[in-house]
């Protein structure tokens, strides 16, 4: 399995930045590459499970993800229908108070394809960089 992890400090309070992943639309409405929709209940809750549509206009494939368990500031997605180039997928989100300020943490563990320095470089890196500058609007 591969690994891939980003964190963004946020100007926020830890709570105010785990309200914000309470729903899965918040980032799903701010991730421009690729486009992402949401079908259904989209809550961050165990046990729920996250379908999504991802792509470029005009072609989305599914993709479907299972929160197995929540925590205190984090939880897990872990793929069940991931779109291709993956293979597998477990991502956890958490929020984290530190003597500097609150950061929103993504570390994932992923299967795919491609190699990971393809992956992180073209597929990875440009959505996480997007989605915290996304965030980081958000906040301001």
């Amino acid at each position: 399995m591969n690994t891939f992890r980003t964190e963004t400090k946020v100007t926020a309070t830890l709570e105010e930045a785990w309200t914000f992943l309470g729903d899965a639309k918040a980032l799903t409405g701010m991730t421009v590459f690729p486009k992402v929709k949401t079908i259904g209940d989209t809550r961050t809750i165990a046990g729920n499970t996250i379908q999504l549509k991802v792509g470029l206009p005009p072609i989305f494939v599914e993709w479907e993800s299972l929160i197995p368990i929540v925590g205190q500031h984090a939880f897990v997605d872990v793929g069940v229908n991931v779109p291709f180039p993956f293979v597998a997928w477990c991502h956890l989100h958490r929020v984290e108070q530190r003597p500097d300020g609150v950061y929103m943490i993504d570390e994932l563990l992923y299967k795919s394809y491609f190699p990971k320095m393809i992956v992180d470089l073209l597929i990875l890196k440009p959505m996480f960089d997007q989605r915290k500058r996304a965030i980081l609007d958000y906040f301001s």
